[in-house]
C-alpha cells in the first residue's frame, strides 16, 4: 500500500469570508498535518497557481466558495469561472465547491465543471467536507497504488523475458557448440 503523509496533502482555502476561512482552517488544522493555505479571492489564488511548482507525489484539495465578493467586484465573481481556470492550470487539483446558496442547478454545474462535490455553508458543512478529503485522499491513495502495481507488473515482465532470453541462448549455445 502507498503511504501518504498528511503533511503531504495541501489544502487550499479559497473564500472572501474571512471567519469562514479561519474557521475552516483552525478546524483542518485540530484534525490533521495537512498543509494550509488560505486566500481571500480566486485571482490571487490563480496567480498562486501559477507560480507554484506541484509535486505529483501530493495531494492538492482546494475548497473554493461559489460567490466571491469585493470592492472591485460589487457583484461577485463566480467560482464556476475560477474552477474553469484552476482546472486549465492544472487538472490534478481536486475541488470541493462551497456556497451558502443552496441551489441544485449550481451544483450540477460545478460538478460538470470538475468539482469533486458541492457543499452547502452550514453548521455541518465542515464534517461533509472532511468527509470529501478523505475520500480524496483514499481515492488518490488507490490510484498510486494501482500505479505502483502496473509499474512493478512491468518490471516483472521485462525481467522474465531477460532471463526467458538468456536461457534461449544458453540452451542454443549449447546446442551449437557441442556440435
Amino acid at each position: 500500500m502507498v503511504n501518504i503523509k498528511e503533511s503531504d496533502i495541501n489544502i487550499y482555502l479559497v473564500d472572501d469570508d474571512e471567519l469562514s476561512n479561519k474557521i475552516l482552517r483552525t478546524k483542518f488544522e485540530q484534525t490533521g498535518d495537512y498543509k494550509m493555505y488560505s486566500f481571500s479571492s480566486g485571482e490571487s489564488y490563480l496567480e498562486f497557481l501559477l507560480k507554484k511548482q506541484f509535486n505529483k507525489r501530493q495531494i492538492h484539495i482546494t475548497i473554493l466558495d461559489y460567490l466571491f465578493k469585493s470592492n472591485s467586484n460589487p457583484d461577485g465573481k463566480n467560482g464556476i469561472e475560477i474552477l474553469k481556470n484552476i482546472r486549465e492550470i492544472n487538472p490534478d487539483i481536486e475541488i470541493i465547491m462551497l456556497s451558502g446558496i443552496d441551489d441544485i442547478d449550481i451544483a450540477t454545474l460545478a460538478i460538470k465543471c470538475g468539482a469533486v462535490s458541492f457543499v452547502k455553508k452550514n453548521e455541518n458543512s465542515f464534517l461533509r467536507i472532511q468527509n470529501n478529503v478523505k475520500f480524496i485522499i483514499s481515492e488518490k491513495r488507490l490510484k498510486l497504488t494501482k500505479n505502483q502495481s502496473f509499474s512493478t507488473r512491468v518490471v516483472f515482465l521485462i525481467l522474465t523475458a531477460i532471463v526467458a532470453i538468456f536461457g534461449i541462448y544458453f540452451v542454443l549455445s549449447e546446442f551449437v557448440f557441442n556440435k
